[in-house]
């Protein structure tokens, strides 16, 4: 079977989507290229395939055409890691067991009874933030004891991350429930809501699926929520319509029974598009009498602060987030918890984003007292992305057009270029020829040519067809990416030395956790007098948050809030991987933030983006023997 190490190859390969050397890969895992060599080769055999290629020059690279036929998250497979156990535990106990004994897990997955306590203790930890369950370990059996409520959203959460990659095959969910086909319940609930004609919110559709399956299959056992259905105004509406009349057909097919409280709760949870079109009616929210819309002005001026970027003024924003905070709020009252899928991306590729949201959270929470968590936090992100592309691109490039053809054809050129691209271009002229001086004028960003064109104007030139094919769009897409890397390679490396100073560069650093980095680092930045003494506490908090570790072995520590005099990066390359949240991380960037640079932050997280993308370079980064090797690296 694939171990994680194999695993997250395929992860990486798969997501790069470029050629990787083993020693870039090795760079990666603290693994030799012999190693790497050997788990690729393993796992061409494992799926007896060739589902990643070879090439003596380039290295290694993804091989879609297999990957289609294959199904690379099999179940099939002995769980191996602690984290793979504990969910086999859970997923038999809850889905399929009142009670699970220990001897049968102990054959099942071959291992031995002192693994299968250190996973018990595992799964205890995992259970900490659900404050009724409890794990209870009697003689050779384990059982969950608690409410059931909590019980569901606990393995909610479990299932969501693991099915997260590969949610979309509807075969491979059907297969984690017995004594039901999902098929039937996904077919019942579509045919209600489109029979009231209900539109689900899209982004929260597969959370409610897997709820669906887990409640299905607990109802079978004969295992029921429980909800206080006192001062519930829920009976009276839509949602709940629809929830009647959904576990109704379901009973009729599957072997359930219909429960009140079980349709309250998934009433709870069927979050449609539909809202008032006032969004200025005063909203009291939890613990405050401070309104949504006043929320929504303070959270959207603190970013402003934070970040230097203003989306005060989008009325399309603000009612998203009016209609996506009163659901949220709505949940929390009842204590309902939603997952989303694309969390780990969020947080991955696009940190910006992710930070903003995190401050978002904490302006929340400080005004309502009200926990937000990571999901909360990514769905966020996901509306702040919306509103900060559209004003990312307010500053779109100008582009000239270069074409000989009469007027029909260049404005059949020119309209198909900006339906294409108008978020991220300005046409600001169309010209038969080129003449230097006219061209020096407009002061393009790229000039796009229907016929071959040489200047010597440093001007980003692309040769498209007249009537813009597949290849030009790719061509005209690279080339504004292009731009886009410039930009930020320009911006970010006028000041790279003075923010990744060599004072503050490590190599080789022996330390063993998250905590130890943080306070190694802290301390030095405190010797200096650069940072506020509470600098450290403030990092640490952050990290509990939502840690701030990526796939590709780094992470970028940082404050809540701006607690250094100046702008800094500090830099750690470690002797040895060390376990930060779910990745081992072997280079660390803290990020000690000043209060005036604000702009800086967002350049860098844009820069960060970037370089997410650039697996090779990252690898370079962390290959280095030098200070002066690792600025080369990032601004070449």
């Amino acid at each position: 079977m694939l171990n994680e190490r194999q695993k997250k190859i395929i992860v990486m390969l798969r997501n790069n989507k470029s050629w990787m050397t083993s020693r870039e890969l090795s760079v990666f895992f603290d693994v030799s290229d012999r190693t790497i060599r050997s788990d690729i080769k393993y796992i061409n055999q494992f799926y007896n395939d060739t589902l990643i290629e070879s090439d003596i020059k380039k290295g290694y690279h993804f091989n879609e055409k297999p990957d289609r036929k294959l199904n690379i998250d099999s179940d099939n497979t002995i769980p191996q890691t602690s984290y793979q156990r504990c969910l086999f535990i859970v997923q038999e106990q809850l889905l399929k067991n009142d009670e699970i004994n220990v001897i049968y897990v102990m054959e099942r997955v071959f291992v031995s009874d002192f693994s299968i306590e250190n996973d018990v203790k595992q799964i205890k930890k995992m259970m900490e933030p659900y404050s009724t369950l409890k794990l209870v370990r009697r003689n050779n059996y384990i059982y969950f004891r608690g409410e059931e409520q909590q019980k569901r959203k606990f393995f909610t959460e479990l299932f969501v991350r693991e099915t997260k990659q590969n949610f979309f095959n509807l075969d491979r969910l059907v297969h984690m429930f017995n004594g039901f086909d999902l098929h039937i319940a996904i077919n019942i609930l579509e045919d209600t809501l489109k029979e009231y004609n209900y539109h689900l919110r899209a982004v929260e559709l597969p959370f409610l699926i897997i709820y669906i399956g887990i409640a299905i299959q607990r109802m079978i056992k004969y295992k029921y929520i429980e909800m206080d259905e006192k001062g519930n105004d829920i009976t009276n509406s839509i949602k709940f319509t629809i929830s009647h009349e959904f576990f109704l057909k379901v009973s009729r097919k599957i072997p359930i029974k219909l429960v009140d409280s079980e349709i309250t709760y998934l009433a709870f949870l069927i979050l449609g598009d539909e809202i008032d079109d006032d969004t200025s009616d005063i909203v009291l929210l939890i613990n405050s009498n401070y309104t949504l819309n006043q929320l929504i002005n303070g959270l959207l001026q603190e970013i402003y602060t934070q970040f230097d970027i203003d989306l005060r003024n989008d009325e399309d924003l603000k009612r998203a987030l009016f209609i996506h905070l009163r659901f949220l709020l709505e949940r929390k009252k009842k204590n309902i918890n939603m997952s989303n899928m694309y969390l780990g991306e969020i947080k991955c590729k696009y940190p910006l984003l992710f930070e903003m949201a995190v401050q978002v959270r904490e302006f929340i929470e400080y005004k309502l007292n009200v926990a937000i968590n990571e999901n909360d936090i990514s769905f966020i992100a996901q509306h702040l992305g919306g509103a900060f592309e559209k004003t990312d691109f307010l500053n779109k490039y100008k582009v000239l057009i270069i074409n000989l053809n009469n007027q029909a054809l260049e404005k059949l050129c020119v309209n198909k270029i900006e339906c294409l691209f108008y978020e991220r271009i300005k046409i600001v002229k169309c010209m038969n020829y080129f003449e230097k001086k006219k061209v020096m004028d407009i002061k393009p960003d790229l000039i796009l040519t229907t016929l071959p064109l040489v200047h010597d104007l440093d001007i980003l030139t692309v040769q498209i067809s007249i009537f813009i094919n597949i290849q030009d769009k790719n061509n005209i897409f690279q080339a504004l990416n292009k731009l886009d890397n410039h930009t930020y390679k320009e911006e970010f490396a006028l000041r790279i030395k003075t923010m990744m100073e060599e004072r503050f560069f490590y190599i080789d650093v022996d330390l063993d956790t998250p905590e130890e980095i943080v306070g190694f680092i802290s301390d030095k930045l405190n010797h200096a007098g650069l940072v506020e003494p509470n600098f450290k506490d403030s990092v640490l908090q952050r990290e509990e948050l939502s840690p701030t570790s990526f796939i590709y072995s780094f992470a970028i520590p940082h404050p809540l809030e701006a607690r250094s005099r100046i702008f800094k990066i500090p830099v750690a390359i470690l002797k040895k991987p060390v376990q930060w949240g779910e990745y081992q991380v072997k280079l660390v960037l803290l990020l000690a933030i000043c209060e005036n640079d604000q702009q800086i932050l967002s350049t860098f997280l844009n820069w960060l983006s970037n370089l997410i993308n650039d697996p090779k370079k990252l690898s370079s980064l962390m290959n280095v023997k030098s200070y002066e090797q690792f600025i080369k690296h990032i601004i070449e």
